[in-house]
């Protein structure tokens, strides 16, 4: 069993670039789960990531903005859970007031 306190956990970020920091929580075999944040950018980014053996599960828990995903734009906010099916590009982008942050599970399929 493990227990995770979400305020303590933000504080152990670690940085991917100036626009996410992400902790891995809790893994297994077939998942993994964690908390991402992403903050504002000023330009738009076009690449968008898949994952081609894993659906990914994702809970919005503070801030908000978007989900791109098949040709849409999916607007987030706290307390909005998203699923994206293995092998579907997408992307997320915090919005212009601040940092989204948001607590995903990677969860391998067949």
């Amino acid at each position: 069993m493990k227990v995770i306190k979400v305020k303590q956990a933000l504080k152990e970020l670690k940085t991917i670039n100036q626009e996410i920091r992400y902790k891995k929580c809790a893994e297994g075999n077939g998942f993994s789960t964690g908390l991402i944040s992403f903050k504002p950018r000023k330009d738009a980014d076009p690449k968008q990531i898949k994952h081609l053996d894993k659906d990914v599960v994702c809970h919005v828990l503070r801030g908000s903005g978007r989900l791109r995903v098949n040709g849409r734009r999916i607007a987030l906010r706290p307390g909005t859970i998203c699923h994206i099916p293995k092998g579907t590009p997408h992307d997320f982008a915090a919005g212009k007031k601040g940092e989204m942050i948001l607590f995903y599970s990677l969860i391998k399929t067949d």
